[in-house]
């Protein structure tokens, strides 16, 4: 087996290990403004369309006064936002004298390969952070959201069944503003597909460059983990 194979196991193996963390590459400084965040955004070239104005405020509520803590929200209702990705492919992302089995897994997408794997990575990222869990739910791979109930049958503390309810149970409210930054700041860079399985690479907050595993099922691309991991 590749080494990029394993590692791709490894990450959905992770998944039951991703809940209740804050996202990958965290911000511990909480105190940062909405001003600071938008020069940021503005500085990096990272941000998307309405990210500040659309983007659920920051008292716990989603988008239309939706509580996050109650996953109701039909999936329908989640708007899609603009991002503009750098892309320039993995070579970028190669770490000298590093492991660098992910950014050499593969080959290199094709545009519209990357394009659509991208939309559908921001759009789970979006969603999570914004509390509307059926949408983030149907951007997962239907291995991750079989899993996610399969942890509920065997953790009997958990009372929730479906994706959408356990998804919004097992996500750290305390990580909310994390989420809200990485969704506005994700940058995608690569996408490396070998066969069904392929990666995304992305920059994270702080700089962070993260992989994430991705999945095309039935002629649609999804996101096939939790949580990036860190490849510098």
């Amino acid at each position: 087996m590749r080494q990029g194979s394993k590692t791709l196991v490894a990450a959905l193996v992770a998944l039951l290990l991703a809940f209740g963390l804050a996202a990958c590459g965290g911000d511990d400084d909480s105190d940062t403004t909405t001003t600071e965040t938008a020069q940021e955004q503005n500085a990096d070239g990272k941000g998307s369309a309405g990210a500040n104005g659309d983007g659920g405020s920051d008292d716990g509520r989603a988008p239309g006064g939706q509580d996050e803590s109650t996953p109701g929200e039909p999936a329908g209702s989640f708007k899609p936002k603009q991002h503009d990705d750098s892309g320039g492919g993995s070579e970028q992302f190669r770490v000298k004298g590093g492991d660098n089995s992910v950014q050499e897994f593969g080959e290199e997408a094709s545009e519209g390969e990357f394009e659509a794997a991208a939309v559908a990575l921001h759009n789970f990222l979006d969603a999570r952070a914004d509390g509307h869990w059926a949408a983030a739910c149907e951007y997962l791979a239907g291995d991750i959201t079989e899993s996610l109930e399969k942890l509920a049958e065997q953790a009997k503390q958990i009372e929730a069944t479906g994706c959408p309810t356990l998804l919004g149970k097992l996500t750290n409210p305390a990580a909310k503003q994390d989420l809200k930054k990485e969704a506005r700041r994700a940058n995608v860079g690569s996408l490396r597909v070998e066969g069904d399985r392929s990666f995304v690479i992305y920059r994270g907050l702080e700089g962070t460059i993260l992989a994430l595993p991705m999945k095309e099922e039935d002629g649609e691309w999804k996101v096939a983990g939790l949580a990036g991991t860190p490849l510098n």
